[in-house]
């Protein structure tokens, strides 16, 4: 009984000590906290400045030229690959068909696989011929193979390039099998303007 008299005579002083002690802890807790919170936040901006989203978007858009570059030697291998299977087939000695079913054979292939292809309106963005050629490469997104196939249509200049219009865009995107869009990603068109002033 003495206890707890002296207990509850001491009640105040336990009281404050604890409220003391617990006032710490928590000062310590939240310090502690904030400092951790503070120092991965500043890690998380540092990564993230490290792998700039545009650094991304430049990778893709290398891979884009990448492919496009690559794309005919592709197609070059499957065209090897298809006269070989051929050779194949004819050393099995294959029955021959008749020369009509060979003509409405091939007759059927063409209508149904050919698509006219639409024509540029040289018009819009003027007439070069390959004495005027101009190196295209130097226009972001416009690797060799891409030159070419725009040196093939009549594009040679990097002044016909920068006096495109959306409706040549499109007509070429088509023509050189290119990927839609990418023509407008890429901004040919101004860089085009910037290479001619």
């Amino acid at each position: 009984m003495e206890h707890l008299n002296d207990f509850i005579n001491n009640l105040p002083d336990f009281l404050g000590i604890f409220i003391l002690m617990l006032s710490t802890f928590l000062i310590g807790y939240f310090s502690a906290y904030g400092m951790q919170r503070a120092k991965y936040q500043k890690l998380l901006r540092k990564l993230n400045r490290k792998t700039n989203l545009s650094d991304i978007s430049k990778k893709e858009k290398d891979l884009e030229v990448i492919f496009t570059e690559i794309k005919p030697k592709i197609i070059e291998v499957v065209k090897e690959t298809q006269e070989e299977m051929q050779k194949d087939i004819e050393e099995e000695q294959v029955p021959v068909k008749s020369q009509e079913e060979i003509i409405q054979q091939a007759r059927t292939s063409y209508i149904t696989y050919t698509k006219n292809k639409p024509q540029l309106n040289f018009d819009n963005f003027g007439y070069a011929d390959a004495s005027q050629k101009e190196d295209l490469t130097r226009i972001n997104g416009i690797g060799p193979y891409i030159e070419q196939k725009l040196n093939e249509i009549g594009i040679y200049t990097v002044d016909q390039i920068s006096k495109l219009k959306e409706e040549d865009i499109r007509v070429i995107t088509e023509l050189i099998d290119f990927f839609p869009g990418r023509i407008e990603r890429d901004d040919w068109v101004g860089q085009a303007e910037d290479l001619t002033v």
